[in-house]
């Protein structure tokens, strides 16, 4: 590196600036596994901030020793490890002092005193996974963990836990309060350290936090705060161990050979052979072509690759401390490689590079030629790419800036990167309804993403699978289930004519009719109904009945007969328009690209599966001011008691009514004795022109419809946990009963579940409820997310 290490014999000034903002500590760690586990950055070659030559904690790695210990913060300064002083020295010495430190590190370190500090409030918004929040505190009244400080301040970031996922919460931040989405509050001010863990326990799966993030004169801008190539460090360790070799991710945007940046958290010591070569000045190396040759090891050759455009050439941008470039000490950074085992690379594109290198045995013998100049030519592209976060395909390939592509897409399926092996970074986990903003499309395999909140600010970064890759495999898993593979087997072996119904068939009641077989289907109490079914023989209401027009997409016609359920009488068949496209057999649900819109209306509600009617009911009789229902039309003769346009729309002429379906101006009809009936736009438009949601119990079919019309419902689909939930919620219903309601509100995730703005589940019907009643309150606009004519 060029210089020795200095030790001096003289003892750290107990104040170093000669002041009182500064309060010091005495740290000791155990090296383990992962390394001590933080990234440095300084020194008098490359001071951190301004011109001050500290040698600055700049990240704390999940898993390490400083962040198990708990003590140790970002942008402490190091003023001593175990005898040797890193004050006014050069960044080298401090790595080497780090290096040779052994396996128990005694760090005497500084930092500005908190009472000192200004602080930001942040507003953390945290998606509980299988591993939860994942994160550790300490303080509070009684068990101060800063003496005259009552607060509760992270102490630990678990690997894989929400928090390490979001990345935002950080060791030392302070936690001021925690809320939920409805926007109760509890304060985490001068509690006890007991009341603050009962709280954090006792949030649900969504939780917000309000932090206090120190905010002093050396903390460092996000934009510098990657500089070292810590984040590339997590990257290249979270890949299969079958990975070959790794590509440049976080590089630093600004790499003359003075600056370093070093983490030290994912290896032990290195050798001293490694070291001493490490040492060796920049003068002293060759310029010549050299031959080197490395023996892969577990974790493939370990080192980093950037150019490959224009006949550009092929250089080193970063050796991982340990691997075996590093141990064998004849590769460094801006080496230009010439061959690879023999296969010529001076004009290689990338991907051609990654190839060679990816299909090289255990011996592999390089050809190389240092070129600081050339690849300096490459900082402006590294710093483009140190912008964000780089991904690397199955392939191997690299994410270009060239390639770029940003939208925002709704999520369709749930997805917790925990469980997913083959991702090459940190993942973004989300759920179904989340709206993502996709930074970077470019690849095939992996997408970069951060969640959109409904205050529209954005939070988290990280990997998500790409449109491409998450519905291969899920079509590889099982190619019977057309949603998650959750389908009964029933319902996979359906026939090609059921399945061909899948997009036409309007197959549910008008909110003014109750049906007996279905209040059994949907699993609410059967005298909760507003209405019970009247006798089909007496002069009243028709007896409910299932709706069967639709019409698709006239292009591509022909006639397929569909049996219609009257309840007490025989079942009828009717004839109707089918289009015969069978594109969507094998459908897989992941990404709807989206757009924001402003809407001057209050949208429909369609909630949809077990529960419907009482929700539909509870919704209406809480808030009479918010919800309505809106007035049916049919071609029935009106009665005497009856009034136009309260009880119904009587229309004249069944002809008119018939070519008003046609243009779809209804977005449910049906036939019951010879009279039709229908739920037309103009009335739910009415209905939501006035201020109220709506209120509609139709089928899945009539959301694509109000969609057409511009008329964006709130479409929410209540998915049973199980049978057995089924019968919990309704004691009176069978097995046999909840069995059916089970399979048919699978069958509906199936075929409409992309249409769907939510869903919800609980295990009572009043949790359930109130999950409904937030989603509605977070969906109703007036700036919503609205399905875009952009293709994926």
């Amino acid at each position: 590196m060029g210089c020795g290490i200095k030790r001096m014999r003289d003892k750290i000034p107990s104040k170093v600036n000669g002041d009182d903002e500064w309060e010091y500590e005495e740290i000791i760690l155990e090296r383990g596994g992962a390394g001590l586990g933080f990234s440095i950055a300084g020194g008098t070659d490359n001071p951190h901030v301004g011109d001050d030559s500290a040698i600055y904690i700049t990240k704390l790695i999940p898993g390490g020793a400083a962040a198990a210990d708990g003590r140790l913060q970002v942008n402490d300064a190091i003023l001593q490890v175990n005898d040797v002083v890193v004050v006014n020295v050069p960044h080298a010495v401090a790595v080497e002092a780090l290096k040779k430190a052994g396996n128990t590190v005694k760090l005497q370190v500084r930092r500005r005193r908190r009472s000192g500090r200004a602080t930001r409030l942040m507003e953390i918004d945290l998606v509980k996974g299988n591993k939860g929040l994942g994160f550790s505190i300490a303080g509070g009244i009684g068990n101060q963990h800063i003496p005259g400080d009552n607060g509760i301040y992270v102490t630990k970031v678990m690997d894989g836990g929400a928090a390490q996922v979001d990345g935002r919460l950080l060791v030392g931040d302070k936690l001021v309060a925690v809320k939920d989405p409805m926007g109760n509050e509890v304060n985490l001010e001068n509690v006890t350290h007991e009341d603050a863990v009962a709280t954090l326990k006792a949030t649900q799966e969504r939780v917000i936090l309000v932090v206090a993030k120190p905010e002093s004169a050396f903390s460092v801008p996000s934009s510098n705060a990657s500089h070292s190539p810590q984040l590339l460090l997590d990257k290249i360790w979270s890949r299969p161990a079958g990975a070959l070799f790794f590509f440049d991710s976080e590089v630093p945007n600004n790499y003359p050979e003075s600056t370093h940046s070093s983490t030290l958290a994912l290896h032990r010591p290195s050798t001293p052979s490694a070291i001493s070569q490490s040492a060796i000045s920049h003068e002293d190396i060759t310029r010549e072509v050299r031959t080197v040759t490395l023996q892969k090891g577990g974790q493939g050759l370990g080192f980093n690759i950037v150019g490959g455009e224009d006949g550009e050439g092929i250089f080193i941008s970063f050796i991982l401390a340990g691997g075996p470039a590093d141990v064998s000490g004849e590769l460094r950074r801006g080496d230009q490689i010439l061959s690879v085992n023999g296969v010529n690379l001076r004009s290689a594109t990338h991907e051609e590079a990654a190839a060679a290198l990816k299909g090289t045995n255990q011996t592999v013998t390089l050809v190389v030629q240092y070129r600081p100049e050339e690849y300096n030519r490459f900082e402006a592209k590294i710093h483009d790419l140190k912008q964000q976060m780089s991904q690397q395909s199955m392939t191997g390939t690299l994410l270009r800036t060239s390639q770029k592509r940003s939208l925002y897409v709704r999520a369709l399926f749930d997805y917790d990167p925990i469980k997913d092996d083959g991702l090459p970074s940190r993942g973004l986990a989300f759920h179904y309804g989340d709206i993502l903003h996709v930074t970077n499309a470019s690849d095939d395999e992996w997408w970069q993403a951060k969640r959109v909140l409904n205050t529209g600010d954005e939070q988290g970064m990280g990997i998500v699978p790409s449109k491409r890759r998450w519905e291969r495999k899920q079509r590889a898993r099982d190619r019977s289930v057309k949603f998650q593979g959750h389908v009964p087997n029933a319902i996979d072996k359906q026939s090609t004519l059921d399945r061909k119904k899948k997009n036409f068939s309007f197959s549910r009641k008008f909110p003014f009719m109750k049906s007996k077989d279905d209040k059994s289907e949907d699993g609410s109490d059967q005298e909760h109904s507003r209405a019970t079914t009247p006798n089909p023989d007496k002069d009243s209401d028709p007896a409910p009945f299932m709706l069967c027009y639709t019409q698709e997409d006239a292009a591509s016609e022909g006639e397929i007969l569909y049996r219609v359920e009257l309840p007490y009488m025989e079942e009828i068949t009717l004839i109707y328009l089918e289009n015969n496209d069978d594109s969507n057999e094998e459908n897989v649900l992941s990404y709807e690209p989206v757009q924001q819109m402003e809407i001057t209306y209050t949208r429909p509600v369609i909630v949809l599966g077990p529960l419907k009617d009482r929700i539909n009911d509870d919704l209406i009789s809480e808030f009479p001011d918010k919800f309505g229902s809106c007035v049916p039309h049919t071609t029935r003769p009106k009665r005497e008691y009856e009034v136009d346009g309260r009880d119904y729309h009587f229309v004249s002429s069944r002809e008119q009514m018939e070519k008003d379906i046609q243009n779809h101006l209804f977005i449910e009809a049906g036939q019951y004795n010879d009279n039709l009936y229908g739920t037309s736009v103009a009335s739910v438009r009415e209905v939501a022109e006035k201020g109220k949601h709506c209120i509609l119990d139709v089928s899945g079919n009539a959301i694509k419809r109000l969609q057409v019309a511009q008329l964006y419902p709130i479409a929410i689909f209540i998915k049973p946990k199980s049978v057995e939930s089924i019968m919990e919620m309704n004691k009176r219903m069978t097995e046999e009963q909840a069995k059916k309601t089970y399979e048919r509100a699978l069958k509906m995730e199936q075929e409409f579940g992309e249409y769907f703005t939510a869903v919800v589940q609980g295990d009572t019907p009043e949790e359930i409820y109130g999950k409904v009643k937030e989603v509605i309150e977070e969906q109703s606009g007036p700036t919503i997310w609205v399905p875009a004519k952009e293709q994926l």
